[in-house]
């Protein structure tokens, strides 16, 4: 079962989070307050059997939805939870028109084990229905990322829609030079 967090809670999962991601993918705590009590994002729970089990975090535009943020909780990997909690997510989110998630590109990889950790990242994803998208050059604070996309509207998942959607999301919310999207057709 998927539940919105509250603030509190939100702060809890923030603490999931300084585990669960390298620091340069984890925003700094004032900000990930802020946005939270801001509704510009939204802080999401997944539960089996009362207990937490994952997280995500979202924020959205027009009934499309980035997902910034995507973890299992440590003591639970390993089990197959990924692939529910996927499914869950999907389920849950029904009614937007596309999610979206950013993947690092294997260029950024400093050694072996991180580009396993990018590669595995990517089957993730593209083993749960999302298709990558190969017209879009993405580059977020000098960090390459492929584009994923799951829709069932595909004119939402259009490259051009795609920018126009990420843009406006991001608009505001740091330095437009950090942000670079580009159609390579």
């Amino acid at each position: 079962m998927i539940k919105k967090a509250d603030l509190e809670k939100a702060k809890q999962i923030y603490k999931y989070m300084e585990e669960d991601f390298p620091k340069n993918e984890i925003p700094n705590h004032t900000g990930f307050v802020k946005l939270t009590q801001e509704n510009i994002q939204n802080v999401y729970i997944y539960e089996e059997n009362s207990q937490e089990i994952a997280y995500f975090i979202t924020m959205e535009k027009d009934k499309k939805v980035l997902i910034t943020h995507l973890a299992v909780i440590k003591e639970h990997r390993g089990q197959g939870v990924g692939k529910r909690f996927i499914e869950a997510i999907k389920e849950f989110l029904a009614n937007k028109k596309v999610l979206i998630v950013e993947v690092e590109s294997e260029k950024n990889a400093k050694n072996e084990q991180e580009l396993e950790v990018i590669e595995k990242r990517l089957r993730y994803y593209l083993n749960a229905g999302f298709v990558k998208c190969n017209e879009l050059e993405y580059i977020l604070y000098n960090v390459d990322y492929y584009i994923l996309t799951y829709s069932t509207d595909e004119s939402s998942i259009f490259p051009n829609v795609l920018k126009d959607t990420l843009e406006s999301i991001y608009d505001g919310l740091f330095p437009k030079e950090n942000l670079s999207i580009n159609i390579t057709i």
